[in-house]
């Protein structure tokens, strides 16, 4: 399912949660009920996708200390903000007219209890926005396919840190032109992979996962050997464990820091470093 599909449902069901709880928990009418849904949800779609923007922006590829840091004043302004917005659209939705409308604050049992609500909120979209920007290094069935080996005798690439500078490899260590087509094993068989295909290229340790515009393959291969082999004119490494094909990119946005949000033809939304950023940038004509 594309993102923007889930998220049209994830915002229906927020809204049709809230609408029945309170319905249920304040005995309302169903124009009241509808009112406090649509209240309720207008503060965590505007804020929850400012929330998500920061996170796959700003915070992933950071130490997991700074980012549980960076969450506690996040979470802050989600809840004090949702809030806010909140007390201001049942103001306007229960007692707007040409004179004004009464903005009033919730009782102190109510404020604890909204609190609660937008704490437990700000934990969902941010699960949700690491799920997101994980998607495709996890597959739903074990696989254990295997790719054609890299060139023998070929020099080993060694990782580097997030934002140092990737190049693309030499001709004394690209591997032979005749590895580059590819075949993963499902069962006894092996069938190719039309690298025309293939979307993102995710690296975990020794493994590498491919995204195609069909599925998924968990292969025994790390991304140094992949970038021994493809062409550096369709596929850039842009972040220390991803490679992209330019020509799946549906669009790009700018993510802070000198960083770029790339949004993938599959619906995948990947972060790329600052480094990474700038060889699709020097591709801007």
């Amino acid at each position: 399912m594309k993102q923007r599909h889930f998220d049209l449902l994830a915002i229906a069901g927020v809204f049709v949660g809230y609408s029945i709880t309170i319905r249920l928990a304040l005995q309302l009418d169903v124009r009241e009920s509808l009112l406090g849904g649509v209240a309720n949800t207008i503060p965590v779609v505007i804020f929850g996708a400012m929330v998500r923007r920061i996170i796959l922006g700003k915070l992933m590829g950071k130490p997991a200390a700074i980012q549980l840091l960076a969450h506690l004043p996040l979470c802050a302004a989600f809840s004090t903000l949702s809030y806010g917005l909140l007390i201001v659209l049942l103001g306007l939705f229960n007692g707007g007219g040409p004179s004004g409308f009464l903005v009033k604050p919730f009782s102190p049992g109510g404020l604890a209890w909204q609190s609660l609500e937008n704490v437990t909120t700000y934990a969902l979209i941010a699960a949700m926005s690491y799920l997101q920007a994980q998607r495709g290094r996890h597959d739903t069935a074990p696989l254990t396919p295997s790719l054609a080996a890299p060139a023998p005798g070929a020099a080993e690439l060694t990782p580097q840190p997030e934002d140092a500078p990737w190049h693309a490899p030499s001709d004394d260590t690209r591997a032979d032109p005749e590895l580059s087509r590819y075949f993963v094993r499902i069962g006894d068989e092996l069938r190719p992979i039309d690298m025309d295909t293939v979307v993102s290229i995710a690296g975990a340790d020794d493994y590498a996962e491919v995204q195609t515009l069909s599925g998924k393959h968990l292969v025994r291969m790390t991304l140094a050997d992949f970038t021994r082999s493809l062409d550096p004119a369709k596929y850039a490494r842009v972040h220390r464990s991803w490679i992209v094909n330019v020509d799946r990119i549906a669009r790009a946005e700018p993510a802070g820091g000198g960083r770029l949000l790339l949004h993938m033809e599959t619906g995948q939304t990947i972060s790329t470093s600052r480094t990474g950023a700038r060889l699709l940038r020097d591709r801007v004509i």
